[in-house]
Order: C-alpha cells, then structure tokens, then sequence
C-alpha cells in the first residue's frame, strides 16, 4: 500500500459487500474496483472489514491484510440480513459504508450511503409495486446516512426534489473507466468474439446491461426491426446482460419477423475484463433508456471507441452530450433512424469515435475510489 495519498486520520471503515456474491453486475462491480484502488491508497493503519452474506469462494477480490471478510449468519433475505445481523456485527467501526442504495436504519453509527439513481423520477421505469418497496427504503436510508453519495448532478437533482435531501449532504462522485477498457485491433480476436456469442463472423449492435423496464428493451426490438427491413443490414442485436423480468423475447422477435437476428445472454463474465473484447466486436453500442443515474457501459463502450447511441435524459444526457447520438423521443422511428445514421455514415462514425475516447479518459475509477475514501474518512472523524 501507498503512504496514503487521501490523507487525515486512521480508519476502520466497515462496508456491506453482500453484493460481492452471485453474478457481479454494476453494484458488484462499483465495490470491486473502489477495494481495488483503496488498497493502494489506504494508510499503512487503515482497516476495512467487508460483510458477506455468502462466501465469495475462489472468484472473490484477493486483497491484503487490511482488508478482512466477515460471514454473517444465517443468511437470511437481503433486506433482514441488513438490518437485522449487519448492525450488531458494526458496532466497532468508525463508519459503515452501504455502496448499493442502503443503509441499515436500526445502526446508531456514523455511515454513509451511495445511490445510483432515483430511477421513480421518470414516470414508467419500474413495475407499480416499486414505488412501495425499494423507494420509500432507499430514501429512509439517504434520510438515516450522514452523507449520500450520488454518481451525477442529475441524482443529486432528483434527490433534493423527490427525498427532500439537503444540497450540502450530498456529495456527486461520478463512476470511472477501468484502463483495460481500450480499442482492440487484433481482427482475429474480434473474429473469435463474434463467432463466439452469435456462432457465426456477423457484425452486431450491443447493449450491455440487466435488461430492464426502463431500457424499453420492446421499443429497441421494435426498431431493429424496422432498421433491417429498410436498410437491409446484415447485424444482429446482441443483449449481453440478464433477463431479470422474463421478457418473452422470442415471441417477440418471432412477431417482428428477427428471429434469427437477436440473442440474448445472461453477461456471465469472472473478471469485468472480460467484457473488453465484446465492446471492441460490436459496430454500435444502442441504449435507449427512459432514466440512468448513470452509465457504466456507455463509458466503457466508448473508452473501448465503439461509437454510442443513446438517450438525451438525466444522466446520460450529462455524460454522453456532444460525446454520443443522442435521440430526444423514444418511438421506434426515431431511434430506428438514428441507428441507421450510426452505422451508415463514415464520417459521423469517426467523430464519435473520437469524442467518445476523450470523454472516457474523464472517468477513472482511482478517482472514485480516492473521493470516496476522503468523504468516508471525513465522515468517520468529523
């Protein structure tokens, strides 16, 4: 470890790592990579202790002494494991870090939350019951944590209005780009990645993501069809990411008449790395969400100089304007039209290119982890 370059006094942090285990998505992953650069910026005297719900077995981060995992049994659901076992078990730390939208409510200590998104600001992004579960815990907890911690200015907006949080607790720490996320020019190794998740060398359209409500996975089918009729490309659309809500998409791509032109995988990858070569392989990266706090894959896709094709809303408007093809209205012409421009025209293909590669060189996640070490240290010894 470094001599620590976030400064100020010792810490002994503890951090809900339950979403370590199972299949590492985003909030996986955000605690993945900020472990990472903690572990060469912490002090010497620094103590982190992550608490589990599961082993993490041979796939689990392999850090260093300052770093401990603690099984907290029986394993129970998500929500009473978090409020009934971790609170008990973080008696002892100077600040309980929850990095994935909770906190537990019943913990008397100094702790801080990170929220991703208020996906219920934009009407239709999630199923009805949303709004009388997940919602009401996640404000408590930005109610109950001395900071937020939010990735965008979009967030911290949605905050003030809809949890009714004070402007000066709420600290924007935007997300970063791994440096192994970069353009591949090894045409074999493309060739393999393509003939690996279609079963055949075709070029394809990519979106990297859970799929779902609010990503208007129909809509994009809706249009990729409509794009194959008229324009007669050869592509596939390739849904690299679980289908968490069951979408019928078979019936669904039978109906549009593209069968044979999308396939959907559940994203397992071990290490996040994995996901480099699937970026470079695809000719766009397509993702026409209705609410993002923020985007990791249109970073990444970019950082990797695959031109990116999304929304003009919250957050991603604040990341990828002027960087990407944004689209104002969601209707199957529009983004139809709009993914045709992205294959079909040279010149704006290199221009987004190029600005999607300098705007991927703005987010590095050892500047995220190094924020949010000091707001963490901040917090433990204010």
């Amino acid at each position: 470890m470094s001599n620590g370059t976030s400064g100020g006094s010792k810490l002994n942090c503890g951090i809900n790592a339950r979403r370590l285990g199972g299949q590492r998505l985003g909030m996986g992953r955000y605690i993945e990579y900020l472990l990472k650069y903690w572990e060469e910026m912490s002090l010497p005297s620094d103590r982190f202790t992550l608490y589990i719900r599961e082993p993490l077995g041979k796939n689990g981060p392999h850090l260093s002494k300052a770093f401990t995992s603690e099984l907290l049994q029986p394993k129970l659901t998500g929500l009473l494991w978090e409020n009934l076992l971790l609170p008990r078990h973080a008696r002892e730390v100077d600040v309980l870090f929850g990095p994935s939208y909770t906190v537990p409510l019943a913990y008397r200590g100094r702790c801080v939350v990170a929220i991703h998104s208020l996906n219920e600001a934009q009407p239709g992004t999630h199923p009805w019951w949303y709004g009388l579960t997940y919602s009401p815990l996640y404000r408590l907890s930005a109610q109950h944590a001395h900071t937020v911690i939010v990735p965008s200015q979009s967030v911290k907006q949605d905050m003030q209005e809809h949890y009714g949080i004070a402007t000066d607790k709420i600290e924007v720490v935007p997300l970063g780009v791994d440096d192994s996320f970069r353009p591949i020019e090894d045409v074999d190794l493309l060739r393999s990645t393509r003939q690996r998740y279609l079963g055949t060398d075709q070029p394809y359209i990519l979106l990297v993501d859970k799929l779902s409500e609010r990503r208007n996975i129909p809509l994009l089918l809706e249009a990729f069809a409509v794009l194959k009729k008229r324009h007669k490309i050869p592509h596939r659309l390739l849904l690299f990411g679980p289908n968490h809500l069951n979408l019928p998409l078979e019936r669904m791509a039978s109906e549009l008449g593209i069968s044979d032109s999308v396939v959907q995988t559940d994203g397992l990858v071990t290490e996040h790395w994995e996901l480099v070569p699937i970026y470079n392989a695809a000719d766009l990266y397509v993702l026409p969400s209705s609410y993002e706090g923020f985007s990791l894959p249109i970073l990444e896709a970019m950082a990797c100089g695959i031109p990116v094709l999304t929304t003009n809303r919250a957050a991603l408007a604040e990341i990828a304007s002027g960087y990407a093809l944004l689209v104002d209205d969601l209707t199957v012409e529009a983004l139809s039209d709009a993914m045709a421009r992205a294959l079909n025209d040279p010149q704006l293909r290199q221009h987004l290119r190029a600005r999607g590669l300098e705007r991927a060189r703005s987010f590095r996640w050892e500047d995220t982890a190094r924020r949010t070490l000091e707001l963490l240290r901040k917090v433990a010894h204010a």
